[in-house]
């Protein structure tokens, strides 16, 4: 009697699992043929759309009026607008956006620049022939001759420090002792410009600081012989 209601239990234990087995896999079913259901829908859903976009499509073709052909107004609105915004741009555009300078503007500079670097390197090569030619005078005046160019160049320069040199400012100085006539007017009319233009620039209670070149326009004056 034990023994078969043991086998009986046991059998029920079976039987109990392949209805649950057998339930999980109609749910499984179930939840597939959902899907596809859906799936089949979505599906249809969307060829109803390109249906309907279509036919708009050609019924705005036979009307001859698009949306925006039918909305002018606003479409003026739009444009007038994205002008406005344009405009703006283009006048905050230096201010809100610094760019740098562009290429024309760049080679324009290395232009200038190279023009401004050989211009004075042709100034310091004929500032070196000019004192080359006065230090001959003054130290080979056998092999030296007289240059207009030269005592023209000299003329003009003598009081810039920056192509006559304080140790060559002396020998220039008393290269000019001697000058006469048209050199020597413009050398005095040259110093006194130079002493003019310093002694004006100065206040009644202001100190006069005296530069090189109203040092060296004071020493020329000086150097120069009165005219008999």
């Amino acid at each position: 009697m034990i023994i078969r209601s043991l086998e009986h239990l046991s059998y029920i234990k079976v039987m109990t699992a392949e209805i649950q087995e057998s339930t999980k896999k109609m749910k499984k079913d179930r939840s597939k043929k959902r899907k596809l259901v859906n799936v089949e829908e979505k599906h249809v859903e969307d060829e109803d759309l390109v249906v309907k976009g279509k036919k708009k499509t050609k019924q705005e073709n036979k009307n001859g009026t698009s949306e925006e052909e039918a909305h002018p107004r606003d479409n003026v609105d739009q444009a007038s607008e994205e002008k406005i915004v344009e405009e703006e741009e283009t006048e905050e555009g230096p201010e809100s956006k610094k760019k740098g300078p562009s290429k024309r503007q760049i080679k324009k500079q290395k232009a200038e620049l190279r023009a401004s670097i050989a211009k004075e390197s042709s100034k310091q090569e004929t500032a070196q022939k000019a004192l080359n030619y006065v230090s001959m005078w003054k130290h080979a005046k056998d092999q030296w001759k007289f240059n207009k160019v030269k005592q023209i160049w000299l003329i003009d320069n003598l009081l810039d420090e920056k192509y006559v040199p304080d140790e060559h400012y002396s020998t220039v100085l008393e290269y000019f002792e001697g000058s006469k006539g048209l050199a020597r007017q413009k050398l005095i009319d040259k110093a006194m410009k130079v002493i003019k233009k310093v002694e004006d620039s100065v206040e009644d209670d202001e100190e006069l600081v005296e530069t090189t070149e109203y040092k060296r326009a004071r020493q020329l004056l000086q150097a120069l012989p009165n005219e008999t």
